[in-house]
């Protein structure tokens, strides 16, 4: 009976952080420049990281390697990551990683990624001044991830694969499933406010990171800066015929996803990895002076094709972009072309 009260205060504890909310102020300037980019440019003052990467399991074991620094070109506390780090791809950057001495800078290039993932106590202003982080995943709400780039080392195709054990033969990573993560993404809400020259995004912390699905582009992707953009419709591997939501896909150029959404014929699907950020075009488009309580606006940025989808020789081009709106092995099934 004793211990009743200790493993009370835990989940009071456990509840508490789950419902922080947090508020990051960002530049419009900053906005603008990022809402239809896949990625961002960063001179990376090193100062943390792993030695080595995660483990390829599930949920947090995902094969990342994670690195805290101070960027000029971000100004916010972040983290930078490379995906499937352990893999023989990935071991000239993972050498040059650990050879810099803290302090120093690497030009970093990946995907830009905001969400509160990691929210802090306190709130997070960019150009404020960012503290010399004490371990590689500091609190923090920007992300280079994946990075696409690391010092002279081009690997953005060689990373966005899906994720696999290197160590071992055929194990590969159980990311959540679609029914799963995009229903509690769905259930995110925030508070955006805007003035002429920033915007406010206040929301509690978000769960479920790398997330496979089934996506069936929705209309005509369009070439943004360093990528495509689509919006899709989204399936779960267990039930492709019953949609769950329909979400703005980020592609970086040059990577297998990319080429394959090129030549996607129409009514074709990917079985995709995916990770989500805020979709800075939404929040780029509610009017200066407006403060709004509304769903958190998110989209999907897709870091790896798996083998077994669906794709053919023709493509298609638009210009302009849809925003959109509002640890188990398995052997999913083969994507099926809608009927006629």
């Amino acid at each position: 009976m004793a211990r009743k009260p200790l493993a009370q205060l835990s989940v009071v504890l456990f509840l508490f952080s789950t419902l922080r909310a947090e508020t990051v102020t960002l530049s419009m300037d900053f906005v603008n420049l990022c809402k239809n980019r896949a990625t961002i440019d960063a001179q990376l003052e090193l100062d943390q990281h792993l030695t080595k990467p995660h483990r390829v399991t599930s949920g947090p074991n995902d094969g990342d390697v994670h690195m805290a620094g101070r960027s000029q070109d971000v100004r916010l506390p972040l983290v930078a990551e490379i995906m499937n780090a352990g893999t023989e791809a990935e071991s000239a950057s993972i050498k040059l990683m650990n050879e810099t001495p803290f302090g120093q800078t690497v030009a970093v290039t990946g995907v830009w990624r905001i969400w509160f993932e990691h929210p802090s106590s306190g709130n997070q202003t960019q150009g404020d001044p960012v503290p010399v982080p004490a371990n590689a995943n500091p609190d923090h709400v920007f992300e280079i991830h994946p990075i696409t780039k690391f010092g002279g080392n081009d690997i953005g195709d060689l990373s966005l694969v899906p994720i696999i054990d290197p160590k071992k033969l055929g194990v590969s990573y159980s990311a959540y499933p679609a029914n799963t993560a995009f229903p509690a993404y769905e259930k995110l809400t925030a508070t955006i406010s805007v003035s002429e020259t920033s915007v406010s995004i206040t929301a509690r912390k978000a769960a479920y990171n790398y997330t496979e699905f089934i996506l069936e582009p929705a209309g005509k992707w369009a070439q943004g800066d360093n990528g495509l953009f689509v919006l899709a419709n989204v399936y779960d591997l267990s039930d492709e015929e019953a949609p769950i939501t329909q979400r703005r896909m980020v592609f970086v150029d040059n990577t297998e996803p990319a080429k394959a959404l090129q030549s996607l014929p129409p009514g074709g699907r990917l079985h995709v990895l995916g990770v989500p950020r805020v979709n800075l075009a939404e929040v780029a488009a509610i009017a200066p002076g407006d403060s709004v309580d509304m769903a958190l606006p998110y989209e999907l940025i897709v870091v790896a094709l798996y083998p077994d989808s669906a794709s053919g020789d023709e493509s298609s081009t638009d210009s302009g972009f849809s925003t959109g709106t509002s640890s188990q092995e398995h052997k999913p099934k083969k994507p099926t072309e809608p009927k006629p």
